[in-house]
């Protein structure tokens, strides 16, 4: 009887290693060759850099967006002039004076509340944009008609 449980088992862990096998092929194959080699090795490193070079993009264009926003501003001007009021008193000094504007800065534009005029976008921004709005009329995601509108919008922002 533990005889036949044995070989039962082993059967099982047989079957097993070779699902497993199958599906770390299926998964690692990504040329679609039936193997897993160098190939595809190269290929999840070009997605991988590609992802990596995409969230970039995104962070750099998020961290502009920061930059440009009116909080921002109020915090730079805020940090400035409290770094050159402190200046002359010698125990608060330009970095307390400084960190104590910012926060006056940030109190300041949270009193006032959000802005009721978005930032203007830069050229170079709009020209990006339009051409990625033309590209995707080109490739036909866009119909004619979408790309009118989404391009009045880009223009009127």
């Amino acid at each position: 009887m533990f005889k036949k449980i044995g070989e039962g088992l082993g059967q099982a862990a047989q079957a097993a290693g070779s699902a497993a096998s199958k599906a770390a092929t299926l998964v690692g194959d990504l040329n679609g060759d039936g193997k897993v080699d160098g190939e595809d090795a190269r290929i999840a490193m070009d997605w991988t850099k590609q992802v990596a070079t995409d969230a970039s993009a995104e962070a750099g264009k998020l961290a502009k967006s920061a930059i440009r926003s009116d909080m921002a501003k109020d915090v730079a001007i805020g940090a400035g002039i409290g770094a050159a009021v402190a200046v002359p008193v010698p125990l608060i000094g330009p970095v307390v004076g400084a960190t104590i504007g910012a926060g006056l800065g940030v109190y300041k534009n949270l009193k006032r509340g959000p802005s009721r005029e978005p930032a203007a976008q830069p050229a170079a921004d709009l020209h990006n944009s339009l051409l990625q709005l033309a590209d995707l009329r080109d490739k036909g995601i866009l119909t004619e008609e979408e790309f009118a509108v989404r391009k009045r919008r880009l223009l009127a922002e």
